[in-house]
């Protein structure tokens, strides 16, 4: 037997709204601005500065030669040649070693002997 009720179709669901994302153009434009804040000495939410590490200022601090100040800390005397003639600039994992070997040069080389 037919049925003589037609068959409905599902009312489609309204899609949800997405917030529409940035485009190239307009993040570029937005990271100028925040450089040109950051320029004028400005606040900038989110961006992290760190102060450059003076590598030959390190080293010479601990009284070593590069070959000894590698050796000893357990670098490679390439990359303390690099980061001192400014060839090179040490990564984040680097840099901080290199501060801690400012302020507690002694616990790092306990450390590294014990590696």
């Amino acid at each position: 037997m037919v049925s003589n009720v037609a068959k409905r179709k599902p009312k489609a669901r309204p899609l949800a709204k997405r917030a529409k994302a940035p485009s190239v153009g307009q993040s570029a434009i937005a990271g100028l601005r925040e450089g040109l804040a950051h320029l004028r000495g400005e606040q900038v939410p989110g961006l992290v500065v760190r102060k450059p590490v003076d590598v030959a200022a390190v080293r010479k601090g601990t009284g070593l030669s590069q070959d000894k100040f590698a050796a000893e800390f357990g670098l490679a005397v390439a990359a303390v040649r690099a980061w001192e003639q400014n060839l090179r600039t040490p990564d984040l994992a680097a840099q901080t070693l290199l501060r801690v070997i400012e302020s507690y040069p002694d616990a790092v080389r306990r450390a590294v002997r014990a590696a």
